[in-house]
């Protein structure tokens, strides 16, 4: 009971720290926890991302490695680490967060759009159209996946796929459509496509 009171109260000292935009005495209040209870996750969720707005990637990266070691059922730290290897190009480690993250929540749509885009950087389309679709069914109002899947379609010279996505894609966000249209040369036009 105390040691849970103690954390609170330095986790309202840190927290209040960074509203006074004191990132340095913020760490010297989460280190304090931690110095205490090492393996306490939260306070280490929020040093990693202390580091990672400080501009430090590797260590952010190392400190999320942690937190899923402590607490390997996180799926949000599944998901930070994923998305900070992937920032670091370190995309074949990426996807292996991404898929920790996803065995752990299906349904997580910006881990299947994340992952896809690992895969495009690695060159493996087909295994980012097999993600980029799980995206568009979970987020089917998501211009990204939709502009991701039409970009690896033109990529690959499958420019019908490419055409039907953007055509779907115009339906219900013109501008980015528009966009693609743009990097393609590929016009459309949606009534043909919506009446079918």
């Amino acid at each position: 009971m105390m040691q849970a009171m103690r954390t609170w109260y330095l986790t309202q000292i840190a927290t209040l720290a960074l509203l006074f935009r004191q990132r340095d005495v913020a760490l010297a209040y989460y280190n304090k926890i931690l110095a205490e209870q090492p393996a306490h996750a939260l306070t280490m969720s929020r040093v990693a991302f202390l580091h990672h707005e400080a501009g430090d990637r590797v260590r952010a990266i190392a400190d999320f490695e942690r937190v899923v070691a402590v607490n390997p059922k996180d799926v949000d730290s599944w998901f930070n680490l994923a998305y900070l290897r992937q920032e670091a190009h370190a995309h074949a480690a990426a996807i292996d967060a991404f898929d920790h993250a996803l065995a752990l929540n299906d349904a997580h749509d910006c881990a299947w759009y994340g992952k896809a885009l690992s895969f495009i950087a690695l060159g493996q389309h087909a295994d980012a159209i097999t993600s980029l679709k799980r995206n568009v069914t979970l987020q089917p109002m998501s211009p990204f996946g939709h502009m991701e899947l039409a970009r690896v379609y033109f990529k690959l010279g499958d420019l019908e796929r490419c055409k039907k996505r953007m055509q779907r894609l115009k339906a219900f966000d013109p501008k980015n459509a528009a966009v693609l249209e743009d990097e393609t040369g590929i016009r459309v036009e949606i009534d043909r496509w919506w009446g079918k």
